[in-house]
């Protein structure tokens, strides 16, 4: 019911944009939390005055959808900063906008490497380029070491501390080891073992060492590895060892319980399952620890059930699947052989809302195929065989189908040609077409699963900012000469390569 309502909302604001393109009146007429599903091409032209600013800077953007800079913009707005939309302005006014990206904690500015190579090149003649603290830490990660004063490099990875060493492309990645390297030199470390003087300046650094230096060091590296987006299975073994030595703010594993593992926080969503054989005690509360704290979203409830491995006979009710625990103390052979058809249908949202693991999903969707035509969830585990017996005729359907949120589908059983056969069996229903709302469910790399002849036919108006570097590139071809053909309508040749940017590659 949630997701037809959100669907027609789709439709509604569809409307508000189509009945009045001006780009001003789609502002004041579209509710700050929607603006991310204007259409690239309705968001030119805007007055410069204050009050303009001032709606723009309310609102939530897509990188995307910015085209044009201003003073005082919010961080969703600053993160469409690009060497091709700063152009026109002055030294000035450019050295401005990116110290205005120096932001922390939730209104941090997301930006690329791109972005941040080439905020750095902006600056790096300025006279004060190394005045660390006015620009973002991001942007650090770009300098020339070579021009960072000796006498100032403290400073240097102080403020590189905050930085997301993460972010780098494959082809620079050797710029981590570079860095460290560099602060070990200006911080004099000799040794893996780094004082809490070391872990406080290197900061998110510490996230790139490897399990010599984190099981050596100071514990307050404990700290600074909570902030990690990953750590690696050696990272993570070292964790544990500095642990388990007992000289730490969480004391000898004897005494480990419920509120350590609150303590530890995001750090026990890569510890190994070593780790939890110490917690005997609590192995039946410890995933109601997490649920309650928010730990147990997307991949991160994969981890812990392969941190803890619980099995428990029994027949799996609707009491069972309402357990906080439920799937965990099944194996797969038990998740089998406990599940009947009869529960399936009676609490199949239920499941598929628990159970995402691709084995434990097979065994759903057999069961589901004697009961239900339902595809969502359980779908992800359905051939291509499977999906030409569906009945695929509403948008909301299809828009399941493509929300990446109920699942990825399979590698190994389907790939492109499961999403061109539910695209097909959707339009081969008389009525339905290509129009705006299928392709914001669709996605530009689903759309690249579809034939050239199906391409043609997508109108010009309802064509958006896609990503299909996917594509192949007759089917890219197709893409740039839609896009070209809307957004055309504009007279600005820069806003008009911005764009269709995402058309002609990089």
């Amino acid at each position: 019911l949630i997701f037809i309502i959100c669907v027609f909302l789709l439709f509604f604001f569809l409307q508000i944009i189509y009945l009045n393109t001006n780009s001003l009146q789609i502002i004041e007429n579209v509710p700050d939390n929607l603006a991310t599903e204007i259409p690239g091409v309705y968001l030119l032209q805007f007055p410069n005055d204050s009050s303009t600013v001032i709606k723009l800077n309310r609102k939530k953007w897509k990188p995307q959808q910015v085209g044009s800079p201003v003073k005082n913009l919010s961080s969703s707005v600053l993160q469409g900063f690009t060497c091709t939309t700063v152009r026109s302005l002055g030294k000035r006014q450019i050295k401005n906008l990116i110290k205005a990206c120096r932001r922390k904690g939730t209104n941090k500015v997301p930006l690329v490497e791109t972005q941040l190579t080439c905020m750095y090149n902006q600056i790096k003649d300025e006279s004060d380029a190394t005045s660390f603290s006015l620009y973002p830490p991001d942007v650090l990660l770009y300098y020339d070491y070579s021009l960072v004063p000796q006498s100032s490099c403290r400073s240097y990875f102080q403020e590189l501390a905050d930085a997301d060493f993460s972010i780098f492309s494959p082809a620079l990645t050797y710029k981590r080891s570079a860095l460290f390297n560099n602060a070990r030199s200006c911080l004099g470390i000799t040794s893996t073992s780094l004082t809490e003087d070391n872990v406080s300046v290197l900061g998110n650094m510490c996230c790139i060492l490897d399990g010599s230096y984190i099981q050596n060091s100071h514990p307050s590296i404990l700290e600074q590895l909570k902030n990690c987006p990953d750590l690696t299975v050696g990272q993570s073994a070292a964790v544990e060892t500095l642990l388990t030595n007992g000289n730490t703010p969480y004391g000898l594993s004897s005494i480990w319980n419920e509120q350590t593992l609150k303590d530890l926080g995001m750090l026990t969503l890569h510890l190994p399952s070593s780790f939890y054989q110490r917690f005997d005690q609590v192995r039946n509360t410890c995933f109601q620890v997490f649920r309650r704290e928010g730990l147990m979203d997307g991949g991160s409830s994969l981890k812990i059930r392969q941190s803890i491995k619980k099995c428990t006979v029994g027949i799996i009710t609707q009491v069972t699947i309402s357990d906080p625990t439920f799937p965990f103390d099944y194996n797969i052979n038990q998740f089998n052989n406990c599940l009947s058809v009869s529960t399936v249908k009676d609490n199949l949202d239920a499941i598929t809302e628990k159970v995402d693991e691709m084995e434990y999903l097979r065994i759903v969707l057999q069961k589901l195929q004697d009961v239900s035509n339902d595809p969502l969830a359980a779908s992800r585990v359905a051939t291509v065989q499977d999906i030409r017996s569906w009945t695929i005729s509403k948008i909301d359907t299809l828009a399941a189908m493509m929300d990446s949120s109920n699942g990825g589908w399979d590698p190994s059983i389907v790939s492109k040609q499961s999403t061109c056969v539910i695209i097909s069996k959707y339009l081969a229903v008389g009525g339905n077409k290509l129009g705006s709302a299928e392709l914001n469910v669709i996605g530009g790399p689903n759309l690249c699963s579809l034939d050239v002849d199906i391409i043609k036919t997508i109108s010009s108006q309802k064509v958006d900012s896609l990503d299909i570097s996917s594509c192949t590139a007759d089917k890219k071809k197709e893409f740039f000469t839609i896009s070209f053909e809307a957004f055309s309508l504009t007279t600005s040749p820069v806003s008009v390569f911005q764009l269709i940017q995402p058309y002609i590659g990089k």
